[in-house]
């Protein structure tokens, strides 16, 4: 898979190669480091943000061509998104139930994570196989927000936004149909395929199975299972809709046209205008729940002062369809040096097979930036859920939190 977003990456810089500029403007967003409690996807990820960022402006001193960015750009987002999809996805699933994740990686950007103790639950699996593309499309959604909220925001962020937003419906593609090849589908499994090992794992939560022999390839798929099949139709039908993101989509328009062609290193993707300094955009969003399919619909509006985030979604289990909705405001300006963000969200479980949670579900969150001067700052956040499936969130309810240093130059 990582072989095929490298072949993305290196199309776009023959896409764009006749267009020579140079990197003209130095102006870079502040780069973050810091910890959260597991699963650490957000801050994990805004770490790997920040070294993709890093990286791609040393090199652009010594190549300030920017016609040749997309090469390194995309290059170390491919790179980058595996670490995150490994140690901030199925890892920090593995680290938030104790499991003691270790991690391998290739030359050719591919990952894998083992685990030194058995899960001991199949919720636990569950979440761990849908950890890797959890954890890759909440960084991708980070950058986004990112980059419609306040002024302009490094470009080079957007190669690595786009590689990891098309992680989880690559997956979901390239993962055989059981229904129309079973050989091919418990292959997959044993190479440990992320969607066959959550798609089997939903069966072996529903029939009682060993999560410690479904973790060793040792779980015999029962095909005359039709929840098998709805479950993968209802993903695949997931990675389309994570495809077709308008905001994703016009992100990758404002890399090229102004960075690739234009050289500038800030950008904002366009909106639809609404008139002064107000505009309106929408985007798509999916992952795996434990016992359902989930979708999100995005609307930004993009104001002078912070970005309003809100959304619906829906969340199939294939025997029934609740919905949840949220919203909250992205960089409230808090004179020149600090900025709040609010998050605040609900939702109801849908009836499922694999019966795990009921009722109402919540998560509320803030985010509170400071700059002490022109170089050094902190972030902090906290929020607060219930039990339950959120992505990027605990499992358990209670609070959870994070910290990290910010530093500009």
């Amino acid at each position: 898979m990582k072989n095929l977003l490298l072949g993305i990456g290196w199309g776009w810089l023959v896409a764009t190669a006749a267009a020579a500029g140079s990197l003209t403007n130095r102006t870079f967003d502040p780069y973050f480091v810091g910890f959260e409690t597991d699963p650490a996807m957000d801050y994990g990820g805004a770490s790997v943000v920040s070294v993709h960022s890093l990286v791609c402006r040393g090199i652009s001193r010594f190549l300030p061509v920017s016609y040749a960015a997309p090469a390194y750009e995309f290059f170390f987002a491919a790179g980058l998104s595996t670490f995150q999809h490994e140690v901030f996805g199925h890892g920090s699933r593995g680290r938030e139930f104790r499991l003691h994740p270790e991690y391998a990686f290739g030359l050719d950007f591919s990952g894998g994570t083992g685990l030194n103790k058995d899960p001991e639950t199949m919720e636990q699996l569950l979440a761990i196989a849908a950890a890797g593309t959890e954890s890759d499309t909440i960084l991708a959604h980070r950058i986004l927000k990112d980059l419609y909220a306040g002024d302009d925001t490094d470009a080079s962020k957007i190669p690595l936004m786009a590689i990891a937003k098309i992680d989880f419906s690559l997956y979901c593609l390239i993962t055989e149909d059981p229904g129309d090849s079973p050989a091919d589908f418990v292959e997959a499994y044993t190479n440990g395929n992320d969607v066959a090992y959550w798609l089997i794992s939903r069966q072996a939560q529903r029939r009682g199975g060993d999560p410690a022999a479904v973790w060793d390839n040792d779980y015999v798929v029962d095909f005359s299972d039709p929840l098998l099949q709805d479950n993968y139709d209802d993903v695949r039908a997931a990675a389309i809709w994570n495809l077709v993101d308008p905001a994703a989509l016009a992100a990758m328009y404002g890399y090229v046209v102004d960075h690739v062609v234009r050289g500038r290193t800030q950008v904002r993707p366009p909106v639809v205008p609404l008139g002064g300094e107000f505009g309106l955009t929408v985007g798509t969003r999916a992952f795996m729940g434990l016992a359902e399919v989930t979708r999100f619909l995005d609307l930004y509006l993009v104001t002078p002062g912070p970005l309003v985030n809100v959304y619906v979604r829906d969340l199939d289990s294939s025997l029934d369809r609740t919905y949840g909705a949220g919203g909250g405001l992205h960089r409230i300006p808090l004179g020149p040096r600090a900025a709040l963000s609010l998050q605040a969200d609900f939702w109801e479980e849908p009836e499922s097979e694999e019966d795990l949670y009921d009722g109402t579900g919540w998560n509320a969150s803030g985010e509170l930036s400071f700059m002490f001067g022109q170089t050094v700052g902190l972030s902090a956040k906290v929020g607060g859920k219930s039990a339950g499936f959120f992505p990027g969130t605990p499992l358990a309810d209670g609070v959870y939190g994070g910290a990290g240093l910010l530093v500009a130059f």
